[in-house]
Parts: C-alpha cells; sequence; structure tokens
C-alpha cells in the first residue's frame, strides 16, 4: 500500500520530536508497527538515524539543569563504582585507602564545583562531601588506628548523604 509522504514526516515527528514508542507513533500516524519499523530501518540506512536525532533532540530541548544532573549522575555512578572498588579491595593498605579516598573526593568536589550554580543541590552535596574528606584526614593524622573503622562506617554514611541531598 502506497503512503503519502507526510505520513512517514508525521511518524518520524511523533518518534523523535514528541518522544512517544515507535509502536505509539505507528498507531497516531495510522500504520502498522512493522511499517513503522521498517521505515525508521530505511531511514537509518539513508543516513537519517531517528535515534540520534532524538536524543539531539532530548539534549537541544532539555533544560540545562536536566543536561548538568545527567552528567552529574554519569559521574555519581562511577564514583560509587570506584568507591565499593576500593572498600572491597583488601590489597590496599589503610593509610593508601584513605589517600585514594581523598583524590576521589577531590574529583567529585571538581565535578560538582563545575555544576553547583546550575544545580543548587550539588553545591550542598560537594560540601558534605568536602567534611568527609576533611574528616578522613583528621583520622589519619590523629587517629590512624581507627582508619579501618572509618572506612567501614563510611559506605553508611554515603549512603545518608545521598539521601539527604537528593
Amino acid at each position: 500500500m502506497a503512503f503519502d509522504p507526510q505520513v512517514k514526516t508525521n511518524l518520524r515527528r511523533y518518534y523523535v520530536f514528541e518522544r512517544l514508542t515507535l509502536e505509539q507513533s505507528a498507531e497516531r500516524a495510522e500504520v502498522s508497527f512493522g511499517t513503522a519499523r521498517r521505515w525508521k530501518r530505511e531511514a537509518e540506512l539513508a543516513g537519517d538515524d531517528w535515534e540520534k536525532a532524538r536524543d539531539v533532540q532530548v539534549m537541544a530541548g532539555a533544560e540545562i539543569e536536566d543536561i548538568s544532573k545527567g552528567l552529574l549522575a554519569g559521574f555519581i555512578i562511577q564514583y560509587r563504582t570506584t568507591m565499593d572498588e576500593l572498600q572491597n579491595n583488601e590489597e590496599i593498605a589503610s593509610t593508601e585507602k584513605v589517600q585514594l579516598l581523598s583524590s576521589l573526593s577531590d574529583s567529585f568536589s571538581k565535578m560538582t564545583a563545575a555544576s553547583k550554580k546550575l544545580i543548587p543541590q550539588t553545591t550542598e552535596m560537594a560540601t558534605a562531601m568536602k567534611v568527609i574528606e576533611l574528616f578522613a584526614n583528621v583520622v589519619k593524622e590523629k587517629k590512624p588506628h581507627l582508619l579501618s573503622d572509618f572506612l567501614e562506617l563510611l559506605d553508611e554514611m554515603e549512603r545518608r548523604v545521598q539521601t539527604q541531598f537528593k
């Protein structure tokens, strides 16, 4: 069955700009899902990647705060993964863990500093992380025998900070 070219244009608009699912876009354009999928695949082969266009539209249409939150969220996921690896690695001495923790906290502070004007909550979280870093240094200098206890409690503290500043 031949379709009016406007139907394909509408399908793409619903999918890319209105961010409907392909199924919803097909229904709204009054074409079968199979046809919609085929048109999307043909467009991609012709150099019109609807997924990339959709991603660009989301980024372009997003508030700067949303973009900053997305970037910060990605960093926090990496931060959390690194933190878990650091805490679970028993081959690293406690004093070295504190130094690595301090370095990781510094990276976190720099990342949040870059976005703190855009996302007010990050300023509070950065302050909390800086306080934890300072406290880690105090424990390291004044009571190094408590480092292992400090690191053990740090995981719980991190959860509380994240809950408090969401």
